[in-house]
């Protein structure tokens, strides 16, 4: 079975053990991120502005023309690359996403304080764990060495609570804000 296997069903973190001589912790796996954050069990509370953002405002293909629309577009491509593929196909796109993302938030003054900090931090979790996945994905990280807990967050809670920030955006800004696509993103 292929490392990156592991991530074609949904699971957790559970049973994949850890390196027991780690002396101190480097980094925080996405897991952890979301266990200290508070986020675990999180359900979306704002799907039906979601289902309404995706009907209008996302076309059956390419990037859309709306904000409100793009915002969602990209959440729901970083969770179906990390829920469905592990994030073996992490590219800069991905990566743009997540700064993306993360400054349009910021930016909008939409988000209280803290959803503001638990939404960046989340944001920056899931590119750590992709940049980890290219680099395995790339050689970069020998597959005997890869730590399963950093590759990809599987669990639909993060990327609930993510949906929820764009919901949360989008109730704030009910006017439609026009996006430019951009020609460098390929997803």
């Amino acid at each position: 079975m292929k490392f990156f296997d592991h991530f074609r069903k949904k699971g957790s973190d559970q049973g994949i053990r850890r390196p027991a001589d780690r002396q101190e912790k480097l980094w925080e796996s996405v897991y952890e991120t979301v266990r200290r954050l508070e986020i675990t069990g999180y359900h979306a509370q704002y799907l039906d502005v979601c289902k309404q953002i995706w009907k209008e405002k996302v076309p059956a293909s390419g990037q859309a023309d709306t904000l409100q629309g793009e915002l969602l577009r990209q959440v729901e491509k970083l969770s179906h690359e990390a829920c469905d593929n592990g994030n073996v196909n992490w590219d800069e796109d991905f990566a743009w996403f997540c700064d993306f993302l993360q400054e349009t938030f910021e930016k909008s003054h939409a988000l209280d304080e803290t959803r503001l900090e638990k939404t960046t931090e989340l944001l920056r979790a899931i590119k750590r764990a992709g940049e980890y996945a290219a680099d395995l994905s790339a050689g970069r990280i020998a597959e005997q060495d890869a730590d399963p807990n950093r590759i990809a967050y599987t669990e639909d809670d993060l990327y609930e609570y993510l949906l929820d920030s764009v919901a949360i955006f989008a109730l704030k800004h009910p006017q439609a804000i026009p996006y430019q696509p951009k020609d460098f993103l390929h997803r």
